[in-house]
């Protein structure tokens, strides 16, 4: 049996992974099936009306590897009306002109596609210049992480956005 909601995460280091585990036993394995999107294809998206998108920051504000191979079948999907929340991984010290712009190339890519976007996060407690991940409001459009800055923080965090995600997705009403 398929859980209502699909996780996705790509990961180089492990962190996102790690991340994307911790969310799952958040939410609970009843709630979310874990698929890497090394090994996703297009159809695996299909029986999920909600998504958690996972991918770290590479670079100058690039998606992970594996992400950005699956990239130009994941702009084929069809998000209309799907739920869709996103974390991220990044380092906002030596990559403060781009933390965790990943999460706003994907973000960008499910609002084209008429997906709706739920959990933004503060960006108090963070110190970096510039990203792309965050909206109009003045919040990272998901969750971010700093695993090299911050990872006292991460299990905090988590449980505050999975809580977040219960009531913005309606989760407690799917179990």
């Amino acid at each position: 049996m398929t859980a209502p909601v699909g996780l996705f995460y790509g990961s180089d280091t492990g962190n996102t992974e790690t991340v994307a585990k911790k969310i799952q036993a958040e939410l609970g394995k009843n709630l979310v099936d874990l698929h890497d999107i090394r090994k996703a294809k297009k159809e695996d998206f299909d029986p999920y009306d909600f998504l958690i998108l996972g991918c770290p920051t590479w670079y100058q504000g690039e998606l992970q590897s594996d992400w950005d191979a699956f990239f130009p079948e994941f702009q084929k999907l069809n998000l209309d009306g799907k739920i869709v929340a996103i974390f991220g991984c990044g380092d906002q010290e030596d990559y403060t002109d781009y933390f965790v712009n990943a999460m706003g190339t994907i973000r960008d890519a499910v609002l084209k596609d008429k997906g709706v976007i739920v959990g933004s996060w503060p960006t108090e407690g963070y110190s970096f210049e510039q990203s792309t991940a965050v909206d109009e409001d003045g919040h990272f459009v998901g969750l971010a992480i700093d695993e090299d800055r911050q990872p006292e923080k991460t299990d905090e965090r988590i449980k505050k956005w999975c809580n977040q995600l219960r009531e913005e997705m309606c989760l407690d009403q799917l179990v």
